[in-house]
């Protein structure tokens, strides 16, 4: 009954969400508007024309990354029993950036190859960061500090590298400084048609293997004694994960810690159970991720503020909250 309770009230905060960022722009349209252009679009409308071809685009890639990197997020804490762990603190969002500005800088590559490039360069980036982890975490370390140390030292290098990549063709340079900020804008709407697949069946991979990964997060003995594959299991959800955040990075850039912050939101209503959890951070990253984006256009109006800047402020700060709880403060873990 409480799990039905959290899941309607995510499903009504996505709804109002939606509501908002379909109605609130440069000019406000009213809701008996929007409703009307999606269930009758009249084309001499320029309200209609706004909803249809700028506000619903968007709203979609807002929802779509703010869900795919929640439930990231929400499966590489349970997984790695590490609370700061996500796509974006793991290198997985910044080798998915560099990956696809070197099949576009490197090779001209059309969408598909963008897509395939994106997803070789999360691998690659939660490899280096796994890598780094195991070469300098030498001893036990409870709190899994070294994991998000060799995450944040992987992502500024690959970020580095992605900004000189930048500067080597300034005829480009404009057309993706923004892409490289974050930015969820109606014009990546064939990003959203081209990669949307890869989110979807990534979380429907990670809420499959709910129960598996809510019992490997309890520790891989208990888990392994109860049946469970637990490296099987283990390699098929980072693969989902690294699957899904590059796509969502791939579409608009780097959104960060939607995933980080999502997943301790909605902890204390549906439990460290996976089964619920994941799915209420969808819905949550979702309506996050819109609310941000409405944000992002009115804050600063009449300019328009990246949406990927915006949460890396807010994230920020977030960050350091979660650190201090968990490590800093007297009495937490050492």
């Amino acid at each position: 009954m409480k799990f039905a309770v959290t899941f309607l009230g995510g499903l009504a905060l996505l709804f109002v969400a939606a509501a908002a960022s379909l109605s609130f722009g440069a000019t406000d349209i009213a809701s008996r508007e929007v409703v009307a252009a999606l269930l009758g679009f009249d084309p001499e409308s320029l309200d209609h024309f706004l909803v249809l071809t700028q506000r619903l685009p968007r709203a979609l890639i807002a929802a779509y990354v703010g869900a795919v990197m929640a439930t990231g997020g929400a499966a590489m804490q349970g997984l790695t029993g590490n609370p700061l762990a996500s796509p974006s603190t793991l290198g997985v969002s910044a080798g998915a950036l560099l990956g696809m500005l070197v099949s576009v800088y490197g090779f001209d590559a059309g969408l598909f190859v963008q897509g395939l490039s994106a997803l070789a360069g999360g691998f690659a980036g939660f490899a280096m960061t796994s890598a780094v982890a195991r070469l300098t975490g030498l001893g036990p370390d409870p709190r899994g500090l070294p994991l998000i140390l060799s995450g944040a030292l992987t992502g500024m290098l690959l970020a580095g590298l992605s900004g000189a990549l930048l500067l080597t063709d300034p005829a480009r340079r404009a057309e993706y400084l923004s892409w490289l900020a974050g930015n969820i804008n109606h014009f990546y709407a064939d990003r959203l048609a081209a990669f949307w697949p890869l989110g979807f069946v990534s979380m429907l991979i990670l809420l499959a293997l709910a129960r598996p990964l809510t019992l490997i997060g309890l520790g891989t003995e208990r888990a392994a004694a109860m049946g469970v594959r637990v490296r099987g299991v283990t390699r098929a959800a980072l693969v989902a994960v690294v699957i899904g955040a590059s796509s969502a990075t791939a579409i608009c850039g780097p959104i960060a810690f939607v995933g980080l912050v999502v997943p301790h939101l909605v902890r204390p209503f549906t439990g460290a159970h996976l089964a619920r959890l994941l799915p209420v951070s969808a819905l949550v990253g979702a309506a996050l991720c819109l609310l941000s984006d409405v944000l992002a256009r009115r804050a600063f109006a009449p300019f328009t503020l990246h949406t990927g800047v915006l949460l890396e402020l807010v994230g920020g700060v977030c960050f350091g909250v979660i650190v201090y709880r968990l490590y800093l403060r007297p009495g937490a873990a050492r």
